[in-house]
């Protein structure tokens, strides 16, 4: 039976990964897509941020059953919020050893839901092995203890020398967790200008290593960040020059197996991203103030704790081109009159929030257009969900056609993923999405002007290619959830 890569490159978007190919460039991705199945739209996971959209891959369900939310979010369990390190000064205000704790070891062992099993968990339970390289999620059984280099370790006050992480057969974290290194130390980029391993090139010459060496797991997921970055500072349709290097060292894996030809033979080969981004910042006030417009309302600092003593009564979490507001207290009370403030911006293209039991709203900024949905009705969309609406659906940019048939146009599948924001974990929230061009300011996130931003509903922020090659792959109107049931498929399972 082949074995499965999965290469998945940050921020992949649609748009330009379609210029390149045409221009003939990244010669080893339009190698696969010549010899595989080319998907141009592929539907991410909202928010669209990293934890959560590769929770989604890993485990092929939304936020609502694999238990990340986003990048920033409140946890209710402990009445704190959770910060990934969004920005340089969310690791200064609440501390280097308590992000990478959260990053390191709670995503995997705590956040993400533990009865949802894994794509490793799953594989390696039926006898195949499994690895990952740099790949944000990685929970299984095996358990590893990640070194973590001296300058971490002086950053966290010695608090974090070790930790015990669980992962497949196969587990490299960078310079945290990898194989002997066989090749010049200097040729894997280490150290803290090169994110401690954590970089395309580092993914590369690994995952090239484990083929040569003949240890290439049955399955391996292979994570390229860089894009990412290059996209926030100088915006995702410029990002050609970066999806080309990744495609280089995606060139070099398949190298290992003597020729390309000879890859697919052995391998089926997985090229897509786990979210896109839109240009923000062009314009005048392309921030939206959350901490202004909310300051009428006593908010929860990032290092403070929500108690029945203190007066805190929100909480704001932004994710970039998305966010969470909390409610902490009097939830009948502060709930209406946060949606309040939040519906007289009009840059707020959704504000969304739970009204009860299987009884959502959505209403759009700066109007006074409304939706009321509901799960189980006469509407159903192109993924077999079935829909009960009441209300203007122009909201999500929906229409509902013939045959009862509802159809979502720049806001794919958004009711059931602005439902998977609102019931993940416990606790009371208002869900607000911005429109395209802004992002949103408050304490801890980052913001990127004339550059690349993404978490929104928005289709380009939740839009991404997906290659095949190797297989066949019959999938209509595809999300990233189902390279889940995909993979297992391949394997029988």
């Amino acid at each position: 039976m082949k074995k499965v890569i999965l290469f998945v490159i940050d921020s992949l978007h649609p748009v330009v990964l379609r210029r390149i190919l045409a221009q003939g460039h990244a010669p080893a991705l339009r190698f696969l897509a010549e010899h595989g199945t080319y998907f141009d739209r592929v539907i991410s996971s909202f928010p669209t941020m990293t934890p959560v959209a590769t929770s989604s891959m890993i485990t092929g369900t939304w936020p609502d059953r694999h238990g990340v939310p986003g990048f920033i979010w409140f946890n209710d369990e402990n009445r704190k919020i959770v910060d990934y390190g969004a920005t340089p000064y969310s690791v200064l205000k609440i501390g280097t050893e308590k992000v990478l704790r959260n990053l390191l070891i709670k995503l995997n062992e705590e956040h993400l839901n533990p009865k949802t099993p894994t794509l490793y968990e799953r594989l390696e339970a039926s006898g195949y092995s499994t690895g990952n390289v740099n790949f944000f999620m990685h929970r299984a059984t095996h358990l590893y203890q990640a070194k973590v280099p001296l300058l971490l370790t002086l950053a966290t006050g010695f608090h974090l020398t070790q930790a015990e992480v669980s992962g497949p057969s196969h587990l490299t974290l960078g310079q945290l967790i990898h194989p002997p290194f066989t090749d010049s130390l200097n040729s894997y980029p280490r150290g803290v200008l090169n994110r401690f391993g954590f970089n395309d090139v580092f993914s590369g010459k690994i995952s090239a290593q484990l083929i040569r060496e003949g240890k290439q797991p049955d399955f391996m997921a292979v994570y390229f960040p860089d894009n990412d970055k290059y996209s926030h500072n100088y915006g995702p349709l410029r990002t050609g020059v970066s999806i080309e290097r990744a495609d280089s060292l995606v060139a070099s894996v398949l190298d290992e197996c003597g020729s390309w030809e000879r890859a697919l033979e052995e391998n089926v080969i997985i090229v897509t991203g786990d979210h896109a981004q839109s240009t923000v910042g062009l314009g005048k006030e392309y921030l939206i103030d959350l901490d202004r417009a909310l300051k009428s309302f006593k908010r929860l600092k990032s290092t403070e704790e929500a108690t029945e003593d203190n007066d805190k009564e929100i909480a704001i979490c932004p994710n970039e081109r998305m966010a969470f507001i909390y409610i902490l207290k009097r939830k009948n009370e502060i709930l209406p009159d946060v949606v309040g403030v939040l519906c007289k911006e009009r840059r707020n293209a959704q504000i969304a929030w739970k009204i009860s039991e299987n009884k959502y709203c959505v209403l759009q900024g700066g109007t006074e257009k409304q939706l009321f949905f509901s799960r189980v009705g006469p509407y159903q969309d192109v993924y077999g969900q079935s829909w009960s609406c009441e209300g203007d659906l122009s909201v999500v940019d929906a229409q509902v056609t013939g045959e009862q048939k509802i159809e979502f146009g720049k806001y794919p599948d958004a009711l059931s993923r602005l439902i998977s924001a609102l019931e993940v974990r416990k606790g009371s929230r208002v869900v607000v999405s911005a429109a395209s061009g802004y992002e949103y300011l408050a304490v801890g996130g980052p913001i990127h002007s004339g550059g690349g931003s993404h978490g929104s509903l928005d289709e380009e922020d939740s839009t991404v290619p997906m290659i095949v090659a190797g297989m066949q792959a019959k999938l209509n109107n595809p999300r990233i959830i189902d390279l889940f049931p995909m993979i297992l498929g391949h394997f029988g399972l």
